[in-house]
């Protein structure tokens, strides 16, 4: 936002300092800026740049480095498919006012975007930056030009509406029962232009722990289950240690899951399964490599807990693709 509104030639650095934003605010991953600051500042970037469609100008500015550890996993994904299946729950800490759902409508995929926030003034704007966004960078990551279905919009067009046609490149029509990005079915599994399994490995690990780290903010189960997934980095994880980065006694640990009514070794198993099943899915690691990564002392061991959990081996798993067992 900060970036277009420069670009509309409004400087927002003294709202800034008068809305108690610092530069650390600005530069911290982990900071998080109130909604009642960033709709004052929204306010002023409309007011002051006079273009009523700013919303949208905003979001087909859209870059990848803005969008951190999503936007190196989504645009370093094997799919278009595989880019949208990240989005959709990382939307869960990128903002806390919306939230998007997906249905399948005789075979397209329609994106629904839901808030209980539409009596908001600038709530138009925020649907038409990340409408605009959404497409602008759906387009980027592919490499080509192509365009959704239809955009259904809930409000009426903010501006000229030839701007959205210019924009979306597709049939949009206003005031709708939903705002919806509606996409063909067939360019779901179009390959990715800067498609990278490396980099996608290490990028969706970090947005994993990004997920986690969010809702473990008042969760002592998520707290644990973060830092087990930080300890998988460089070992098995183990009680003590974990209960170190918490500040905790490993006895009070103990209680204090118990209270959960769950325990340690639980919690190690619920992460080894789930971490098991993404990397089976979405890397290259051998399946001998991912036991011996999760702490099994060997591959045999790590098949009997797999079949244990899902039923099948990990060679099965691997083989099915989507069409085995969810994690659970």
């Amino acid at each position: 936002m900060l970036d277009a509104a420069l670009r509309a030639g409004v400087d927002l650095s003294t709202a800034l300092v008068e809305l108690g934003v610092s530069n650390d605010d600005l530069e911290n991953p982990q900071s998080r800026i109130s909604m009642t600051v960033e709709d004052q500042l929204i306010r002023k970037a409309l007011q002051h740049s006079n273009d009523p469609l700013f919303g949208l100008h905003m979001g087909e500015a859209i870059r990848p480095r803005f969008m951190g550890e999503l936007g190196y996993a989504s645009m370093s994904s094997a799919t278009l498919r595989d880019a949208i299946e990240l989005m959709i729950p990382f939307m869960k800490v990128t903002t806390e006012y919306a939230g998007i759902r997906f249905e399948w409508r005789d075979d397209q995929l329609w994106l629904i975007w839901e808030s209980d926030m539409e009596a908001l003034p600038t709530y138009p704007m925020r649907i038409d930056a990340n409408f605009a966004a959404a497409i602008t960078f759906g387009r980027w990551i592919l490499g080509k030009d192509y365009n959704p279905e239809r955009i259904h919009l809930r409000h009426a067009p903010q501006g000229d509406a030839a701007e959205y046609q210019r924009i979306f490149n597709c049939a949009v029509v206003f005031e709708q029962q939903e705002n919806a990005i509606v996409l063909s079915n067939d360019i779901l599994d179009l390959p990715l232009r800067d498609a990278d399994p490396d980099v996608h490995k290490l990028a969706r690990s970090r947005m994993q722990r990004a997920v986690t780290q969010y809702h473990a903010r008042d969760n002592l189960l998520d707290q644990v289950r973060l830092e087990i997934q930080k300890c998988f980095q460089r070992g098995v994880p183990q009680l003590e240690p974990i209960a170190d980065e918490l500040g905790v006694k490993p006895w009070t640990l103990r209680r204090q899951l118990r209270a959960e009514n769950t325990d340690f070794s639980s919690l190690l198993e619920e992460e080894r399964r789930r971490i098991a099943c993404d990397w089976l899915l979405h890397s290259e690691r051998s399946v001998n490599q991912i036991a011996l990564d999760l702490g099994y002392s060997e591959q045999s061991a790590f098949n009997r807990a797999f079949k244990r959990w899902f039923g099948i081996t990990p060679v099965s798993y691997r083989d099915q693709g989507r069409d085995a067992p969810p994690p659970v």
